[in-house]
This record gives C-alpha cells, structure tokens and sequence, in this order.
C-alpha cells in the first residue's frame, strides 16, 4: 500500500509524462511515486523533486503546499506590501477553496511584482481550477498540469531567496512529503 494517500497516481512514469520528461526505463516508470521522489532527493534533484511533487499532489494540496513554503521561507524577509497581500490571498484560498478567493488571489497576483514567489502562489490559486475567463463569457478551463507547475516554481523562487537554498528546498520537500502522505491538516490525532 501507497504511505502517500492523498496521491492519486500509481506509477512515477505518470506524474513523469505530466512533466514532459524524458521517458524513463518501463522498471523506472513503475515505481512508485513516493519512491522515485525519494531518489530523487537521494540524487540531490531537489528541483525536480520539488516539481515532481507539484504534479504529483491533487491541486488544492499543491498550492497549500506551495503557499505555506513560500510564505514559511519569506516570512523574515522584507516584502512590498503587493506581495504580501498576494500571498494573503492565497493561504485565505487554501482555508476556503471557493470562487471568490481564486478571484480575488488573482487580483492581488496581478497587482504583485512581477518575479516574486508570492505572485506565483495566488496565480497557482488561480489556475487550479474554475474558468479563467470573465464571468460574463463561455469558460475557459485551465491546463491541468499548470497549477502544480507554477507552484512548484512558487516555491523554487522563495527558496532562491535563502543563504542555504537546498536546505530550504529540503525542508518544504519534507513539508510537502507529509502532505502527500496525510493531507493538507497534517496526520490523524
């Protein structure tokens, strides 16, 4: 049995096709996911950890994930307020995963600066599900594969900011392996 239960996938060589990655040898494809995400930490891939992993969760749990780290890693950091507000919007998402939060944590996307990972978080938000058309015209659903992207590259960019950039990689990976594991509350008490 699968220790992450909250992953849908069975066999890393799915959450690899999502990623466009090269195919990898059949015994490969069909680890499991949590394994070969584990050899890739043992390989010190955490990059393509981290972005196994952002495919590999569902949404909802992708952009918690994403949200926390960013907000765990940038939380002594100086921010402009845009930013801030930006990643506000999304953590309120993640607690009420409705239409008027993913609207509004794109709204504050916009207004944030461009290359910051708190921008990336309420875009992650935004392209995790609902139409990304106005209101007022037919939907327009975004790609499935992009939430669990953006987040990831959420995360990657609040890590950049951090003297020990793999330290901080590692420690949302752990994060991250315990949601897969249990969800976005953390284990049963």
């Amino acid at each position: 049995m699968s220790d992450w239960t909250r992953v849908k996938w069975t066999e890393a060589g799915q959450v690899i096709e999502l990623l466009d990655w090269a195919t990898p040898a059949p015994e490969v494809g069909r680890t499991p996911p949590e394994l070969y995400f584990q050899e890739l930490r043992k390989s010190n891939r955490v990059e393509d950890a981290t972005f196994f992993l952002g495919m590999a969760l569902p949404r909802h749990e992708t952009v918690a994930w994403a949200a926390r780290s960013v907000r765990d890693l940038s939380e002594d950091l100086e921010r402009p307020r845009v930013d801030v507000d930006a990643l506000k919007a999304a953590l309120l998402w993640v607690q009420d995963p409705s239409e008027p939060r993913r609207r509004a944590a794109f709204e504050a996307a916009q207004l944030a600066h461009d290359t910051c990972a708190e921008r990336l978080a309420a875009m992650a938000v935004f392209l995790s599900g609902g139409s990304l058309a106005p209101d007022n015209v037919a939907p327009v659903p975004a790609p499935n594969d992009v939430a669990g992207r953006i987040g990831a590259g959420a995360i990657l960019v609040a890590a950049s900011k951090r003297l020990d950039r793999v330290a901080a990689i590692n420690r949302v990976l752990d994060e991250g392996d315990a949601i897969a594991r249990w969800g976005v509350n953390g284990p049963p008490k």
